[in-house]
């Protein structure tokens, strides 16, 4: 029996174009305003209850993962910065985070790709 693997992703990116894979899977995450997603394990036993536009969102494993962010300073956009948190069902009520990355609000590098592992 597989482990049922749960997790949500926040992302804040005014003024950024923003790309987030997950093990591979663009999970839809477009960028220029505030976007949550709720995530779950590849063989998650909710997944059937999913419309077929979700099931991309079950892009989890046990054990090692990897999150993939390509973002895009949009040039002439006001912005407070961009930041990408990701929590595992047990980091929902507390300050813990499986993946915390920000940009600071005068960052003005352009584009940039971030990989970073993980564990569920």
């Amino acid at each position: 029996m597989s482990k049922d693997i749960m997790a949500a992703i926040s992302v804040m990116a005014y003024g950024y174009h923003v790309n987030v894979l997950i093990n591979e899977i663009d999970v839809g995450i477009k960028g220029g305003k505030s976007e949550s997603l709720r995530l779950f394990s590849k063989e998650h036993s909710m997944l059937s209850d999913l419309p077929e536009n979700m099931k991309k969102l079950a892009c989890l494993q046990p054990g090692d993962n990897e999150i993939k962010i390509e973002y895009k300073r949009i040039i002439g956009e006001t912005s407070t910065g961009m930041t990408v948190e990701l929590r595992s069902e047990e980091q929902f009520d507390n300050d813990e985070f499986l993946v915390n990355y920000r940009t600071e609000p005068d960052d003005t590098n352009g584009a940039a790709n971030v990989i970073e592992k993980f564990i569920l």
